[in-house]
């Protein structure tokens, strides 16, 4: 059947039909699709004429067909490298043959060419008188060649005949129709993503939809000037792309408004996102693409042209759209960020982002306080204070209960805060510290169990 399918094949593209489907049903069965053949009859008559199969020398008719043909297998060279096809005639094939080699030893031209459909498929040299009837074709030839060549020359030697079950024909409407409703569609959902988008994200989202409108034209740009014929399968392959587009601009504008509730501005959030982002996008399309390659494989292998045409559609899809995340994306949210629109984040998501810090106030009992007068607002957090053991007092900042502890300051008020603690254990190690380094008790224990407790240092 293989050889079969690979004659019909042959003969179809011989007849110049654009993108058939030929495939195999069931056992006995070969389902040929023509799609836009106007000449039906002549495409029939072709398609059901049985393989001949023929040698010839110097385009002379040897009576030597496919007929005489008892065996064609591809095999291994047993004394080289590659693959050879072991030929084998009969009786009547091995008498002609040997008669034939017989006369050309002699002579300049040593070809034997072998026609299928009158079209040549492989010329040995003939290079030795070959009295058995079994010879060995060899030339390099990879396993696969070595292979399809034995199915030709089995076909030829088997002459299947053919026979017309079934015959139908789809109106080009119905098909026009399913393609229109197709584009339709995707158009639908590609304006449902944008508007989701804008809602959501809006001035992101308006960067995210122009960049997927500029991914739409890229990839039909592409099918263009491969060029591609539109088909069903094809725009399957494009919906799906465009899935994978508007995920890749999602992921990089969560990193962003993450970055921004951290305190950092549009432009610093935007090159952090991107950033951070990048290995997650890489990885998902990178997968993706692998996918599209092992089902162009598989379409290939086993005449699957729907499985084909949403491989390649969706290959050319996903690299595009990692393009216009990465690069259209990325420079339009730079524009828009030097432009001034960084500082108003509320354009750019409708979710309250702020800067969550504490306000620390003194006293033991500051911690209901201090959770209540929690502000958001701009501000450089800065780390907690760690025990400061001086002489057996610890003084620290307790920020327990209150979340972290930010202070609306600059870097440089970390040193002043350091030398705030330095003069308050200074005081507090007066007299009261030296008697209770003498080892005292009464007053100077009170002060060192009034040193100990750990107290929330407020700066002024």
């Amino acid at each position: 059947m293989q050889g079969v399918l690979d004659n019909i094949t042959r003969r179809v593209n011989r007849f110049g039909t654009e993108e058939p489907i030929i495939q195999i049903f069931g056992e006995d069965r070969i389902i040929v699709q023509l799609p836009g053949a106007s000449a039906i009859d002549e495409a029939k008559s072709l398609i059901g004429l049985t393989a001949l199969l023929e040698f010839k020398f110097t385009d002379a008719d040897l009576g030597l067909t496919g007929d005489d043909l008892e065996r064609a297998e591809a095999s291994a060279d047993p004394v080289g490298i590659g693959w050879v096809i072991n030929l084998q005639f009969d009786g009547r094939g091995s008498d002609i043959f040997s008669d034939l080699t017989r006369r050309i030893a002699g002579v300049e031209t040593k070809r034997i060419s072998v026609f299928m459909d009158d079209q040549e498929i492989i010329a040995p040299v003939a290079r030795a008188w070959i009295r058995d009837g079994s010879t060995q074709v060899s030339g390099n030839f990879t396993r696969e060649e070595a292979r399809t060549l034995a199915i030709q020359l089995e076909a030829g030697r088997l002459q299947v005949p053919l026979k017309l079950i079934q015959e139908s024909d789809v109106d080009a409407l119905l098909g026009s129709e399913s393609l229109r409703n197709s584009l339709v569609a995707g158009l639908v959902g590609l304006g449902l993503v944008l508007l989701f988008m804008i809602a959501y994200y809006r001035m992101a989202g308006v960067v995210a939809a122009f960049a997927l409108v500029f991914y739409a034209v890229m990839v039909l740009a592409v099918f263009k000037l491969i060029p591609i014929t539109l088909e069903l399968a094809h725009i399957g392959g494009f919906i799906l792309s465009v899935g994978m587009a508007v995920d890749a601009n999602i992921l990089i504008f969560e990193r962003m408004k993450e970055e921004v509730r951290i305190g950092r501005t549009l432009a610093s959030s935007m090159e952090v996102g991107f950033s951070r982002a990048w290995p997650a996008i890489r990885d998902s399309n990178i997968s993706t693409m692998i996918t599209c390659l092992v089902l162009l494989w598989f379409g290939d292998r086993l005449g699957g042209g729907l499985v084909t045409g949403v491989a390649i559609s969706l290959f050319i899809g996903v690299a595009a759209s990692m393009f216009t995340a990465v690069v259209v994306s990325r420079n339009l949210l730079q524009l828009m960020a030097f432009a001034g629109l960084g500082g108003r984040i509320s354009l750019f998501t409708p979710e309250k982002v702020g800067r969550e810090t504490t306000q620390a106030s003194s006293g033991p009992a500051s911690g209901g306080a201090g959770s209540a007068g929690r502000s958001r607002q701009e501000g450089l957090v800065l780390p907690v204070l760690r025990p400061d053991h001086h002489s057996g007092n610890s003084v620290h900042a307790d920020a327990a209960g209150l979340g972290r502890a930010g202070f609306r300051a600059e870097a440089g008020h970390r040193f002043h805060q350091r030398r705030r603690v330095q003069r308050h254990v200074q005081r507090r190690r007066g007299p009261a510290g030296n008697s209770h380094a003498n080892g005292g008790a009464g007053p100077s224990r009170g002060a060192g169990a009034t040193s100990r407790r750990q107290q929330l240092l407020h700066p002024h």
